[in-house]
């Protein structure tokens, strides 16, 4: 049954505001029962096998990039839903959003999306969601989304060893802050965002969960990059953009060589056939299936695009 976009009783006495400061427990803890609720029901296991508390890295980043850009549905004193955005140069990002399992169906995500989409004006928003959830898929596509890529969601166990490095022209290198304008402009000219602030963020590395390297060609240029997060509440490889398979492969066995509390998530375009090859080589498997999903005007992309949930980019 399709009941995301549903409205129901809350909606009446249901308030959307922005999330104050005292709330970041209350929202880790709601996007942890929430997110974990739908995993069992739908699919037999939770997503998040850690404590509560370590969903807050969602709230702490997102607060840390743009303050304020948490909006709540709160019912009768209560938080029933929460939904992030991410505002950027060239459009907006939706995060994470969760609901209350005893409030679906009730119009809890349909007001926080018509919320997010008030505020993005003519900015395109994107984001990015499981095509599995087909509650949610039904929630954006009726408010004007429509899929543009899908990507399988990969892991490589932590028992499989590694090959060595992909023999290819250039080389890696961690990033620092002299290579954020390249990163930058890469990622225009691939993808046709701009997010100046999440690069930084990620260079920069506040709170010591975040590795980046960068691809430099023969000629210098950097021609891709791609970074991660190693936390409890989130351990994935992403976001990142490539010119092409060769740097794609250098830049993620780079990542994957690198020591972390678990197993990392990284996604793929479907569309992407060598590189999947490869990964498969490597002893890759495939978790689940994922949607970038656009509302707004979108250009096809000119390399290698991996997105990531934190923070959304599609």
């Amino acid at each position: 049954m399709d009941r995301s976009p549903g409205v129901g009783q809350f909606c009446a006495a249901m308030t959307i505001r922005t999330m104050s400061s005292d709330e970041a427990s209350t929202v880790g803890t709601l996007i942890h029962e929430s997110t974990n609720a739908w995993y069992k029901a739908k699919l037999g296991h939770e997503i998040f096998t850690g404590k509560p508390e370590d969903c807050k890295i969602f709230i702490d980043t997102y607060q840390l990039l743009d303050p304020g850009c948490c909006l709540v549905a709160e019912d009768e004193g209560k938080i029933v839903g929460a939904c992030f955005y991410h505002p950027r140069e060239t459009h907006v990002g939706v995060g994470i959003m969760a609901v209350r399992p005893e409030a679906t169906g009730k119009g809890v995500g349909k007001a926080l999306l018509d919320e997010v989409i008030k505020r993005a004006e003519d900015l395109p928003l994107r984001l990015v969601s499981s095509a599995m959830n087909l509650d949610s898929y039904s929630l954006y596509t009726r408010a004007g989304f429509g899929p543009v890529a899908v990507y399988q969601d990969m892991r490589i166990p932590p028992d499989v060893e590694l090959p060595p490095p992909p023999a290819g022209p250039g080389s890696v290198r961690m990033a620092n802050v002299s290579h954020l304008f390249g990163m930058a402009d890469l990622e225009e000219e691939i993808s046709g965002i701009r997010r100046a602030k999440d690069l930084a963020h990620f260079v920069r590395n506040p709170g010591g969960y975040w590795t980046t390297f960068v691809h430099i060609a023969p000629s210098g240029k950097i021609d891709g990059w791609l970074s991660s997060v190693d936390h409890a509440g989130c351990r994935m490889i992403g976001p990142g953009v490539m010119r092409d398979e060769n740097a794609a492969l250098a830049l993620l066995h780079m990542q994957l060589s690198q020591a972390r509390g678990g197993s990392p998530v990284f996604l793929i375009g479907t569309h992407e056939s060598y590189l999947i090859a490869e990964l498969y080589k490597w002893g890759a498997r495939n978790v689940e299936i994922h949607f970038a999903q656009v509302r707004g005007s979108f250009s096809p992309p000119g390399g290698i695009i991996m997105p990531t949930f934190l923070p959304e980019s599609g």
